[in-house]
């Protein structure tokens, strides 16, 4: 599992770095006011992204555990339903989303004409960006099964990569974000092709055919839509405040929102793209010995703890000299939104094992009601703190979702691990020899 993780980390380290270069570069060429605009549409595809109803986690989930028993017919079933199932999904957000482009953008009164017509058409756009990052959602979920987090993490990193120079140099030669939105989607388009030649590079040796079965239909259909919930309420929160910040606070104070929130974001998906690996693998550790399942959950929970909390305050050491590198000059309120919101994201990246343990054992439903309620808990400071106090308000609205941090306590308790255990992982000593271990192993840093 560490080497998933380290492949995951590097991987993510230079998709970060990328998109970190990327956000005040575009705002220097484009304009905050530009880019706020950006940003109200990409939340827009965001929000039409979940459309695809938890089958990328079911696929993960499912076809390891029919690879695990080199169930070839069980294999084919999972692959017949999930596929089958992202055509539809896939295809009809697509439809839906370019049909009602201008009618989305009612919500939005503050937008002026010029800026509705160019976001409308670029929605249109969108709208093939969000068909192939669908269909791509499968393919992820194929290589995950196969824990191939090398192809995976190359990948998504190669769409990185070209995305974002495409975006800058259309950026430079005066395209607005229409033109990016072409560039979008016809960059997910090539992917969905080399995603699709990994997937059937990867299946060849099972031979997988046309198989339908009701009854593993049935089955997956419900641990998806309970998955398909809880990322709802996540986006609730990771998207659903940018669209409220837009509204009551305009596009410019929204550009900066989303390039404040943007890198604070960084920190939950750092420490929680390591802990990824444990989903396939926690079906093998349940059938295995005691105590090395407790040792790899005590080891995710360590590399947690560690990657959350010091990316935190990480980001708060150096909120002065972000603020400047994203905007070119330095602004106090933005300082304080992006310090405070930091603190939120640090702290509840800290679910991220509980998360994918309660989705690992099948419990996706209990997951479900936690972040759906954490979520709107905290969309509603996020409303309360931008009236108030503006984008330092919202920043600090945040908060609202560490209430995700009872899917650890719920989590080890289904794993009949006790809290004086699990919270004696995170006594500093022990997180100390931790980190040491993880430094000699990956020699990254060699210690003397």
């Amino acid at each position: 599992m560490l080497k998933n993780s380290l492949y995951n980390l590097l991987g993510l380290i230079l998709r970060t770095g990328f998109t970190f270069l990327t956000v005040p570069l575009l705002i220097r060429l484009i304009g905050v006011r530009e880019y706020g605009l950006w940003t109200l549409v990409s939340t827009v595809l965001g929000i039409v992204a979940l459309a695809e109803g938890g089958l990328s986690v079911s696929t993960t989930v499912f076809l390891s555990q029919e690879i695990a028993t080199d169930n070839r017919q069980g294999i084919s079933q999972v692959l017949t339903i999930t596929i089958t199932g992202m055509l539809v999904l896939a295809s009809l957000a697509g439809l839906i989303l370019w049909a009602n482009s201008g009618q989305i953008l009612d919500s939005f009164p503050n937008l002026e004409v010029n800026q509705r017509l160019s976001a409308a058409i670029t929605l249109k756009w969108g709208a093939l960006f969000i068909w192939a990052k669908l269909w791509q959602q499968v393919m992820v979920g194929v290589e995950q099964a196969h824990k191939r987090y090398d192809w995976l993490n190359v990948l998504n990193t190669l769409q990185i990569v070209a995305s974002t120079i495409g975006m800058v140099a259309i950026a430079s030669g005066g395209g607005k974000i229409v033109a990016l939105m072409q560039w979008q989607a016809t960059t997910a388009l090539v992917m969905l092709f080399l995603h699709g030649w990994v997937g059937f590079h990867l299946l060849v040796p099972y031979q997988p055919k046309f198989t339908w079965n009701g009854g593993k239909g049935w089955e997956i259909w419900r641990y998806s839509s309970a998955t398909w919930v809880t990322s709802l309420g996540s986006a609730l929160f990771q998207q659903g405040d940018r669209l409220i910040v837009g509204s009551i606070l305009g596009t410019e104070l929204l550009g900066a929102y989303g390039a404040i929130t943007t890198v604070t974001t960084q920190i939950n998906v750092f420490s929680s793209i390591a802990i990824q690996p444990l989903l396939p693998r926690l079906g093998e550790l349940l059938q295995g010995s005691r105590d090395r399942l407790e040792y790899q959950i005590k080891q995710a929970t360590q590399a947690n703890f560690i990657l959350g909390i010091g990316l935190g305050a990480f980001v708060l050491l150096l909120s002065p000299w972000l603020i400047f590198i994203l905007f070119g000059q330095y602004n106090s309120q933005y300082q304080l939104a992006l310090q405070l919101a930091a603190i939120a994201y640090a702290l509840y990246s800290l679910n991220a094992v509980g998360y994918y343990i309660l989705l690992g054992l099948g419990a996706a439903n209990i997951s479900m009601i936690i972040v759906t309620m954490s979520g709107i808990f905290s969309l509603l400071l996020i409303i309360i703190g931008a009236k108030l106090w503006g984008i330092a308000g919202a920043g600090l609205g945040n908060i609202g979702y560490i209430g995700t941090l009872s899917c650890m306590a719920i989590a080890m308790n289904r794993l009949h691990i006790s809290p004086q255990k699990w919270i004696g992982w995170l006594h500093p000593q022990e997180i100390w020899l931790f980190s040491q271990s993880l430094l000699q192993k990956t020699n990254l840093f060699p210690l003397k």
